[in-house]
């Protein structure tokens, strides 16, 4: 495989060559035009050695004996501007000792220049000394003409010596003795013409496979677009899914609880049963003992009725007659009172029936109704989160792209909304030589915040982009008188003033300052180990019973400060061993002790210790906090 490259190379080389002496060689020796295209064309098949690759532009010097070359050079380097994809730089030395480090170099024997002192002064180097009207193998590479047409001979050991070298092609091009020129060329252009229409039919062939090459690449960028595209929505899926998870096991939770609610109450209704129970099985058994007395009652009266029959003539049996009736009549109000009991018992036993079968019937409906409710409750947040999402795809598309970030800037952002949508939010802009970056916190959070960060986001892209107002007291203001007129604030009135906490910076690549203003947001500032605390005024980006112009800050900047703008959600976080708020104090020394680390890595350091203050608290705020390295 290496072979039949090797032959195409050497053969498109020989080819060019061979066409270059052709097209001079009606041009009757060398002109300025013909000696601008062979220093041009014999350069892009030089070795210039291994220091070659760390040079940043391809460097063709001139010692001036004639200024035309130098203009034919620079004219031709207009529309060839590289050679071996390094662009071309011309340049005329009037002096040896002005000689400079370059790839070509050329004089002229007619200038009168010693080229024995200017190879002293460029060894060392790998320059191509090219020259013209010296000997033959006195330069590395001499121009001469032969029989009115313009030759050049190449001396290899100088180029070896100098640490370059040349193709084989560019030797079998060269002169060795003027008398063998002629027959060596005839021979070359023989071979070289039955190479010719091998070489144009392999180019061809590699055309045509550049261009399937081109298509296949094509194609298989599109897919991996598309695949990019789904995963992305996979993942997007995966997320909602998450949360539905999430708050099907809150329900799930509340459902459980309700049941083992049902479960106790069902409980004590059995209690009730079982004493109902326990009750029948006494009046059960105080019936049977009734029975049985009245058993022997019965026994009783047959054996009075015997003594009757016996003692009928005796005073005693009249006594004992009234102790019968007497015992009878005791004996009677006993029962009489038994069955009076046994009846109320009675009574009582249905109405507690009457009262557990209506607690059944009451909980039975207590059950479908929180099952409806239930459903009802999971159909309404559905829809509620339904569209609190579809205003997170709105809030997010208004907020401006990191992208618009300088490259300038090392940044980070930290964006943690408290629920799905936001009451804080980032913007950001390039405009000219200057960059704006603002954090904002509106009143309130979640819809009601988000609502005021879309109003504040509308706003800005009109007061910056559209009215182009760059400094950021005057885009408070301007933002403020907004605010005040789209809200129809009155100071007059007593209600909650909805508005925004704000911090804006300019940072001005040009002049290296950064100018600052805020509303109750500060800005820090971490030069080295120190932190230098801007503070904001303390009034809000609404109608306030102060109503002063923002105050202006300007910070001259210097390679490697740091500043950070935020919201209080950061610091208010409550958390730690204690349960106490984070504090703005903890923050300054925890951006102190991070202030070496690279911006991103900070980002997500402080969103570690974020969440492990948090714990398993909830999180009580929105937060935003922006961090950008000069």
């Amino acid at each position: 495989m290496l072979k039949p490259i090797h032959f195409i190379r050497t053969s498109i080389l020989s080819l060019g060559l061979i066409f270059l002496m052709g097209n001079l060689y009606c041009q009757g020796g060398f002109d300025n035009p013909t000696r601008a295209l062979y220093i041009f064309d014999l350069a892009k098949y030089i070795d210039y050695g291994p220091g070659f690759a760390d040079s940043s532009t391809f460097k063709i010097g001139v010692l001036i004996g004639d200024y035309d070359l130098v203009s034919e050079l620079a004219n031709l380097a207009k529309t060839r501007t590289k050679i071996q994809n390094k662009p071309v730089v011309i340049i005329g030395f009037k002096k040896i000792e002005s000689i400079t480090p370059t790839q070509v170099l050329y004089l002229n024997k007619n200038a009168d220049f010693n080229l024995g002192k200017v190879k002293s002064k460029i060894e060392g180097h790998q320059t191509m000394l090219i020259s013209e009207g010296y000997e033959f193998r006195e330069s590395m590479m001499n121009f001469i003409v032969v029989n009115n047409k313009p030759r050049y001979d190449i001396n290899e050991e100088l180029i070896k010596q100098a640490g370059m070298a040349v193709p084989p092609e560019l030797l079998f091009m060269a002169i060795k003795t003027k008398e063998d020129w002629q027959n060596l060329f005839d021979i070359a252009s023989k071979e070289i013409e039955i190479q010719k229409e091998t070489i144009k039919q392999q180019l061809e062939t590699i055309d045509v496979q550049k261009l399937e090459i081109l298509k296949q690449k094509s194609l298989l960028d599109s897919l991996d677009k598309q695949i990019a595209e789904k995963e992305k929505s996979l993942n997007e899926k995966q997320k909602v899914l998450d949360r539905q998870f999430v708050q099907i096991s809150k329900q799930q939770g509340e459902i459980t609880i309700q049941k083992q609610t049902i479960v106790v109450q069902q409980k004590e209704v059995q209690v009730q049963k079982d004493t109902l129970s326990n009750q029948k099985e006494k009046i059960v058994l105080q019936i049977a003992k009734m029975d049985e007395q009245l058993k022997k009652i019965g026994e009783q009266e047959g054996k009075i009725k015997l003594q009757l029959a016996t003692l009928e003539k005796q005073k005693l049996i009249l006594y004992f007659v009234l102790f019968v009736l007497l015992l009878v009549s005791f004996l009677g109000y006993y029962i009489y009172r038994s069955y009076k009991i046994k009846k109320e018992a009675n009574i009582k036993l249905e109405e507690k029936n009457r009262t557990i079968s209506a607690q059944k019937d009451e909980i039975e409906k207590q059950k479908d109704l929180a099952e409806a409710q239930r459903d009802q409750i999971a159909y309404q947040k559905k829809h509620i989160t339904d569209s609190i999402m579809y205003a997170k795809r709105i809030q997010t598309a208004l907020i401006p792209s990191l992208e618009l970030f300088s490259d300038k800037l090392e940044h980070f952002v930290l964006y943690k909304p408290l629920a799905i949508v936001s009451g804080d939010f980032y913007w950001v802009s390039a405009q000219g030589n200057l960059q704006v970056i603002i954090a904002a916190d509106c009143t309130g959070h979640g819809v009601p915040g988000a609502f005021m960060s879309m109003l504040g986001v509308t706003m800005l892209n009109e007061i910056v982009n559209g009215k182009h107002i760059l400094m950021p007291e005057q885009i408070i203001e301007n933002l403020r008188e907004g605010i005040i007129k789209a809200l129809k604030q009155v100071a007059e009135e007593d209600s909650i003033k909805d508005g925004m906490d704000i911090a804006v910076c300019v940072v001005d690549f040009e002049k290296n300052i950064l100018w600052y203003a805020g509303a109750n947001n500060p800005l820090y500032l971490v030069r080295g180990t120190e932190l230098i605390h801007y503070r904001a005024d303390k009034m809000p980006v609404a109608i306030h019973y102060r109503m002063t112009p923002f105050t202006l800050q300007k910070i001259d900047l210097q390679k490697g400060d740091a500043f950070y703008i935020f919201s209080d959600g950061y610091c208010d976080q409550f958390g730690g061993p204690k349960e106490k708020k984070f504090m703005s104090l903890q923050l300054r020394e925890t951006l102190v002790a991070m202030a070496g680390k690279p911006m991103l890595n900070q980002g997500e350091r402080l969103n570690e210790i974020f969440e492990e203050w948090r714990g398993d608290g909830p999180q009580v705020d929105d937060v935003t906090l922006i961090g950008v390295r000069y």
